[in-house]
């Protein structure tokens, strides 16, 4: 199962200026997707202006992040919402 990696519960603002000169200001954070590779693959979550950042651990993307797209094609929606992955089985 792919199973998603938050290590920091830090968010970073990014900062864009938009063509008439004022700023727009986006939260991202660091995640890693571990895809049963050798190593995670890094990749960045936008998130909403009042959400606050996921706390470190391990997570699964929440079906409320999908959408169907164009051609009727299964796509992550613009915001990605993670919910808590269950710990593993142990042996």
């Amino acid at each position: 199962m792919n199973c998603i990696v938050i290590k920091s519960g830090t968010a970073t603002p990014r900062i864009m200026k938009r063509k008439d000169g004022t700023q727009v200001v986006f939260k991202e954070q660091s995640a890693a997707i571990e895809k049963g590779e050798d190593f995670p693959v890094p990749f960045t979550i936008n998130l909403g202006d009042d959400q606050p950042p996921y706390p470190p651990g391990r997570y699964s993307l929440d079906v409320s992040s999908l959408e169907v797209g164009d051609f009727k094609s299964l796509k992550v929606g613009r915001r990605v919402y993670l919910t808590p992955a269950p710990a593993p089985a142990s042996k």
